[in-house]
């Protein structure tokens, strides 16, 4: 089988005294792939994989073993390892997962917030604004993690902050084509703020909601562009 002819942007693994290198190897690849610099559809073949990192193969082989399981990568036969493509199916159960777990969160928080709370959820919305004004969309997504975040740290329940993190991973993959639809970063500040809103009024029924809207509305936008992009792909 021939090689990829493909050369990725990744550094050579450090080498630590406290972590295996097929770990390292692990960690590296996967970030690559969760934030794009490895793209659906791209071949990973060990021994290019393994010139790149500076390590053997073996570690590399461990590796997309570890990331298959985790569905990020797929063995294809007579054509290798590659990464997964993002289906439709996916963005529909990851989101549908999230918007339960979220809107449990947002119930609790309006059950458990206090005033320094909702003063630190403002914040957020205000320092989106600002960065949104400035067109940088890789910090308006750090603080959208980070407003959801607090109000799960709000809600008191560290098990359910686990179970949305463990989610990002793979969120991260797709949630940014929603940021290429007009007016959608706009109705989605609306939608914290009206959040913001119920949290204060001590509603949780209608913080749980608004909550759930927002993600289902942010599946909505994210299933258009994700077809328009699977439309335009089968064009070329």
């Amino acid at each position: 089988m021939e090689g990829s002819n493909l050369k990725f942007d990744l550094e050579p693994v450090r080498v630590r005294e406290y972590s295996p290198i097929r770990e390292e190897v692990f960690t590296m690849l996967r970030e690559a792939i969760l934030n794009g610099k490895l793209k659906p559809g791209d071949r990973l073949v060990e021994r290019e994989l393994a010139e790149q990192l500076g390590v053997s193969r073996t570690p590399v082989r461990e590796a997309l073993r570890k990331l298959e399981l985790e569905n990020l990568v797929t063995h294809i036969p007579r054509k290798g390892v590659v990464v997964s493509e993002i289906s439709k199916k996916d963005i529909v159960e990851i989101l549908d997962i999230r918007a339960c777990l979220e809107g449990l969160g947002a119930r609790e928080a309006a059950k458990k917030a206090t005033e320094e709370d909702i003063g630190e959820l403002k914040g957020y919305i205000e320092k989106m604004k600002e960065e949104m004004s400035n067109n940088n969309m890789e910090e308006v997504n750090k603080l959208h993690n980070q407003f959801h975040r607090k109000i799960l740290e709000i809600a008191g329940y560290p098990r359910l902050s686990q179970m949305v993190s463990s989610l990002g991973d793979y969120i991260s993959r797709f949630t940014k084509m929603g940021y290429t639809i007009p007016g959608r970063l706009d109705k989605a500040m609306k939608e914290h703020t009206e959040l913001i809103e119920a949290i204060m009024q001590r509603n949780p029924e209608l913080a749980k909601q608004i909550a759930e809207d927002h993600i289902d509305n942010s599946k909505s936008v994210i299933l258009k562009q994700y077809e328009e992009t699977q439309k335009k792909s089968k064009k070329v």
